[in-house]
């Protein structure tokens, strides 16, 4: 795995929705966001994207976001944002198996410590290539953004 930095993210047209919740819960939450896009009769146009700010246990404080291909209404639980915009980035790219995407992470925070860095942001796990078939799990692949304060002290 390589870790580049001074990447950025620039996504257009997300619906979002941000929770406190079971982890094993975030499927269904996932389901019902997807089902809002349609209902608004829009496309997703791009991998999904996830930031999760906090755990407690089995709890996640995550936030999903769908890339989408115009602009619908927010409502209490779906919030449209024009663009996620991350600079000044650290980047790595992950493939194979989900359940062993934490290791990448564990990694990137080792980068940080060993540089001296300051993230400014949550890690940004961004989807390249999704699977729908539990066989093809060594072709799932993602890229990860953590935004790096510029200041130096």
């Amino acid at each position: 795995m390589t870790i580049t930095q001074h990447q950025q993210l620039e996504i257009h047209n997300l619906i979002t929705l941000r929770k406190k919740a079971p982890a094993a819960e975030f499927n269904s939450h996932a389901e019902r966001l997807m089902e809002y896009i349609t209902a608004q009769g829009a496309k997703k146009t791009g991998g999904g994207i996830s930031a999760t700010y906090a755990v407690e246990g089995n709890m996640l404080d995550m936030e999903l976001y769908i890339p989408i291909d115009k602009e619908i209404p927010s409502t209490a639980e779906f919030m449209y944002k024009p663009k996620l915009y991350l600079t000044n980035c650290i980047k790595a790219t992950y493939k194979g198996n989900p359940q062993l995407l934490e290791s990448t992470l564990h990694k990137m925070n080792e980068y940080i410590a060993e540089n001296n860095l300051t993230p400014i942001s949550a890690g940004f796990v961004v989807t390249v290539n999704e699977i729908t078939d539990p066989k093809d799990l060594e072709l799932f692949e993602v890229d990860v953004y953590i935004s790096i304060s510029p200041n130096i002290m």
